[in-house]
């Protein structure tokens, strides 16, 4: 471990030979404590120097002799901080670490640095693992804590951070958000200090403009940026839109460059630096005339170039989607939304939070004396709805023109969600030991955000969280207020006859006592795109925006519970998504019981919690092994599962590709071309294949599938062959 003699001051004097000086919310925290080791909760504006005050705290840490932990939501993102802080710090012989994906791997290797800058999924896994380095941890740095929020990352960071404090007490928690809602919350359940700061280095200016034409609005703005020397970000929905927009303004961007200009990019081009880097063709144009794209599909080496020339100020327009949203500095003069809808679900809209730290990135200090956030909207209906959703009440000035300012969303737990739930069950069994799932409930998900946000919550449903025994009380009492339970015990709630009960569908006619006649039912049933009709009533509203039954549904339940007994405990809690998260673990052979009421984690859920395998993986993983046979089986289940993990539906050019590069000797770059995949994509394809090969083989140990386990070795070795060991340049970010 490096330490640093006992000098005056030594956390500035190490800033200060780095030609650092602490300034604006960094005073804050050095006043908040920061260098005497309390745990702090940043949020103010993208820009504000939020790393910084990150980077202050690690220095202490090294300081003070322990290791410092640098944690952030991209693999991208890592290998940024990872690079500034090695720049920054080399002279001070502070080591740097960096680790991303590799989730079958125990991380020792790592021991022997000052500083590790790694994903949330990463640290997640070396806590698994018991990586023996992790009691030296002194400091851990969360960087867009906001992630919190998002399902099933959020409930993985959100367990990582409580099994962090249960580690190591008097761990120093330096937490760092862009603005959110309701921010002292976060940072009271955190038990950190909240240092606030709403000043932006540069003043933004939002506006929404209504278009019928979004890609010629995009023009207009984009060229008048340029033409005033400013550079333009311009985010889409989707890689392809984001190219054809970028193909469209190059030669209008291109004409407002000189020839010497030109020269210069071209150069950059050519230059030794960037022999390594693989443009696609008709990127290497576009750089040409100023412009990019910017999306996942890129290789590393290739984003990492058009973010080079755009910081430098070589090219005026990226046209990008959400991989320049989270993290990566890239300020721009003006920002433009040409959509509000989530990239994966175009009837989603994205959070407010995720919206304004997009334009948080208009205005580069140092160049713009203000920087233009534009929201683009079809229609004047739309614009109503970005308005409201995203801004509070518009105030007017002297010449007619809006003044919007920002609308953060609170932060809330998804730890609750069926799979995610059971997944830290499983986390909390290979913790603690042999336990009682009500040890585990008082020691981990106790200590949770989820419970934390239900007790302050008016609208939290009565029961939180059943990890063991369901029923189709329990199951409704998770989407019940107490209130509502509690008339609908006392048959206060409304009046109900039960007119159809079978083995999939439970309906009935429900009078309400102010009157009103409603037919309601919970459906098993499957609907023709593969899932669960659910509940519904005739009352048009079943569920609330916060998951709460409509009150008819509530009655309807509870007399059914009543009058059907275990008919309703299977339809009910099918109908309404719920499982037994106690019972599937042991389903699966992952847990298993004592005749004392404990459970004990067996070999393969310790295998299985360490290989960082989701339930809904695992689950596919134990029942389709002892049907893969062959390679052919092979490469389908290894295509299956990367679907299920990726989230995505893929093709046979998956498994053409896992065959072609573990058996041919043509570049990656060529074969991805060849079965027309981004190279970005299938670099990250590979990645996630040797990580579940490794799974496959593992759990084909154990299940005594000992042709399998041959198998799935030869085939991660041959991709081992051709990767090499894990870089960033070959770790990409899904979108």
């Amino acid at each position: 471990m490096t330490t640093i003699s006992d000098v005056p001051n030594p956390i500035e004097q190490i800033l200060h030979s780095a030609g650092i000086k602490p300034r604006g919310v960094q005073k804050k925290a050095i006043k908040a404590g920061i260098y005497d080791g309390k745990s702090i909760m940043v949020s103010s504006p993208t820009g504000s120097g939020k790393t910084l005050i990150g980077e202050m705290a690690l220095l202490r840490a090294v300081l003070s002799g322990k290791k410092g932990l640098y944690l952030v939501p991209l693999r991208a993102l890592a290998v940024q901080v990872a690079s500034v802080l090695k720049e920054r710090y080399f002279d001070s012989e502070i080591s740097v670490g960096l680790s991303t994906g590799d989730y079958h791997t125990d991380g020792e290797e790592l021991s022997t640095y000052d500083v590790i800058v790694t994903t949330y999924e990463r640290t997640d896994s070396l806590l698994r693992k018991k990586t023996s380095w992790l009691g030296e941890i002194g400091t851990v740095v969360i960087d867009e804590i906001q992630t919190l929020a998002e399902t099933q990352r959020g409930a993985r960071l959100e367990s990582t951070i409580i099994r962090l404090k249960h580690l190591i007490p008097e761990i120093q928690l330096i937490v760092l958000s862009a603005t959110i809602g309701a921010p002292d919350e976060l940072a009271e359940w955190l038990r950190c200090e909240l240092v606030v700061s709403n000043d932006r280095p540069i003043p933004l200016h939002s506006n929404i403009i209504t278009t019928s034409d979004k890609s010629n609005a995009v023009k207009e703005i984009v060229m008048t940026t340029v033409q005033s020397n400013g550079q333009c970000l311009v985010f889409h929905r989707t890689r392809r839109e984001a190219e054809v927009q970028a193909i469209r303004l190059s030669a209008d961007v291109g004409r407002q460059f000189t020839a010497e200009e030109k020269k210069k990019i071209d150069d950059e081009l050519g230059s030794v630096v960037n022999w390594d880097v693989k443009l696609p063709a008709g990127l290497k144009a576009l750089l040409h005339d100023g412009t990019a794209y910017h999306h996942a599909g890129l290789n590393y080496l290739a984003r990492r170039l058009v973010e080079d020339l755009f910081r430098r100020g070589m090219i005026r327009v990226i046209c990008a989607t959400t991989t320049l949203a989270s993290g990566i500095d890239l300020p721009a003069r003006t920002v433009v939304l040409t959509s509000v809808k989530e990239p994966s679900n175009h009837n989603q809209f994205m959070s407010g939070n995720k919206i304004h730290q997009m334009l948080g990135r208009a205005g580069r200090p140092g160049y713009d004396k203000r920087g233009v956030g534009v929201l683009l909207a079809g229609s004047s209906g739309e614009a109503d709805v970005i308005r409201r959703k995203y801004f509070k009440t518009s105030s007017v000035t002297e010449n007619k023109s809006e003044i919007l300012q920002p609308k953060y969303d609170r932060l809330f737990s998804t730890l609750n969600e069926t799979n995610a739930v059971t997944e830290q069950l499983l986390v909390g069994f290979d913790m603690f030991g042999s336990t009682t799932v009500e040890n585990i409930e008082q020691s981990l998900f106790s200590d949770s955000f989820l419970m934390y946000c239900s007790i302050r919550d008016t609208r939290s449903p009565h029961r939180i969280l059943q990890l063991d025994e369901l029923s189709s009380e329990t199951a409704i009492e998770r989407h019940a207020l107490q209130d509502a339970i509690r008339s609908a015990r006392q048959n206060v709630l409304a009046s109900v006859k039960i007119r159809e009960s079978t083995d999939s569908v439970i309906g009935g006619i429900v009078t309400g006592w102010e009157g009103g006649n409603f037919t309601s039912r919970f459906s098993a049933k499957l609907s023709p795109d593969g899932t669960v009709e659910g509940p519904m009533c005739s009352c048009g509203i079943p569920f609330d925006s916060n998951g709460l039954l409509c009150p008819h549904l509530v009655a309807l339940g509870f007399t059914a519970s009543k009058e059907l007994g275990t008919l309703a405990d299977y339809v009910i809690p099918l109908a309404l998504s719920e499982s037994n998260p106690l019972g599937v673990l042991t389903r699966l052979g992952l847990i298993e019981g004592s005749e004392d009421g404990e459970y004990r984690i067996t070999h393969l859920g310790s295998v299985v919690n360490r290989l960082y395998l989701s339930i809904p993986t695992i689950r596919e993983m134990i029942a389709l092994l002892p049907f893969t046979s062959d390679v052919e089986d092979l490469l389908w289940l290894l295509r299956h599962l990367a679907s299920i993990e990726t989230g995505s539906s893929l093709d046979d050019s998956y498994e053409n590709l896992v065959a072609g590069v573990a058996s041919t000797d043509m570049e990656i770059s060529k074969l991805a071309e060849s079965l027309e995949l981004h190279v970005g994509d299938a670099y990250g394809l590979l990645e996630t294949s040797r990580w579940l090969l490794s799974a496959i083989s593992a759990v084909s140990e154990i299940g005594g599938f000992e042709e399998l386990v041959q198998k799935s070795t030869n085939l991660l070795k041959s991709l081992d062959n051709r990767l090499g060991r894990t870089t960033p340049e070959n770790q990409e970010d899904e979108e």
